[in-house]
């Protein structure tokens, strides 16, 4: 069975999301797509496309048959069993302050909604997009707040004025967070039962298939490798931890409690997404180094195209 055409399906799930990327690149070197485009064509994502998409995928499905809590509570312990690790790497490094928050930020913080979702669509279908949003909607929260103690612990000796200010309003965008209340708006909506009229159901299957593409496009295009000059071997270091070590971490735990199949599959995929673009923007906020932060978007991408593609050929090789 593995050496039939599994291959070649497991390959045609996850490269062609990566081509895209690669695409936007592209059109961005060749001014194609120019940064107000790409500002714009991100808000849209971020406010309206990814929003409708997760609120009416899962909206539309039967939230017990999607919801899988170990998934949940194995990426939760594998997240944080990382963000420790990253840590005391950091200090056996001797890295300073600022790069000791973007390595650490960069180790577990994953690309979930402009990555994860595509793969897991490709992979999975719709029903695994829908199990993949529930599971975005209830694991960013963790994420963010582990980024602003990532970035905020090593400057604690210093107390800098204005940290409490930014952490405070950073906190508020992670309450008002409009892809979190798309999730979390869709388990309502599923858990009593609503239906959505023909009219706004139609409205919606119109406007939601150009986001995953319009998402991957502008991803490819945010990349600035001019920003990525310093600190390969540690952005590397960094991919490793997020996706090898927590991937694989996530892994164990989710063979342990007895998950397999297509939520195992959804759940090597979403933890094994690279670092997010945003953790770039969260360093300038926070004080942490931004030039390692872009490294190890840039590298961690890169990477995930072989260790995701690496993973779901072992979970089919060992018939999980």
């Amino acid at each position: 069975m593995f050496l039939g055409r599994a291959p070649l399906d497991i390959l045609q799930s996850v490269i062609p999301v990566f081509l895209v990327v690669a695409i936007g690149v592209v059109l961005r070197r060749y001014r194609f797509l120019d940064e107000g485009f790409i500002d714009a064509a991100n808000s849209l994502v971020y406010y309206i496309l990814l929003p409708a998409l997760l609120f009416h995928e899962i909206g539309g499905t039967d939230f017990r048959q999607s919801f899988n809590g170990p998934l949940v509570v194995g990426g939760y312990a594998a997240t944080l069993a990382t963000f420790l690790l990253a840590f005391l790497t950091a200090r056996a490094l001797g890295l300073g302050p600022s790069e000791t928050g973007a390595f650490v930020q960069g180790s577990f913080r994953a690309n979930l909604a402009y990555v994860g979702l595509p793969i897991v669509f490709n992979a999975v279908g719709p029903g695994g997009l829908r199990k993949a949003g529930i599971f975005l909607g209830l694991i960013v929260p963790l994420l963010n707040g582990l980024s602003i103690v990532a970035l905020m612990a090593p400057h604690r000796a210093g107390k800098g004025e204005g940290i409490g200010t930014t952490a405070s309003r950073i906190a508020r965008q992670i309450a008002t967070n409009p892809i979190i209340l798309a999730c979390l708006a869709g388990i309502a909506w599923s858990v009593l039962k609503l239906p959505f009229p023909g009219m706004i159901d139609r409205t919606f299957r119109i406007l939601t298939p150009a986001t995953l593409p319009v998402a991957l496009l502008c991803l490819g295009g945010s990349f600035s490798f001019a920003r990525a000059r310093k600190g390969f071997a540690v952005a590397a270091l960094a991919a490793f931890l997020k996706g090898i070590v927590l991937t694989g971490t996530g892994i164990a735990l989710y063979r342990w409690m007895g998950v397999s199949g297509e939520d195992l599959r959804i759940g090597a995929i979403m933890l094994g997404c690279p670092t997010a673009v945003v953790t770039y923007v969260m360093a300038a906020r926070l004080r942490g180094d931004t030039d390692l932060a872009g490294t190890i978007v840039i590298v961690s991408t890169a990477a995930s195209a072989v260790t995701i593609t690496g993973w779901l050929f072992a979970l089919r090789a060992s018939g999980w």
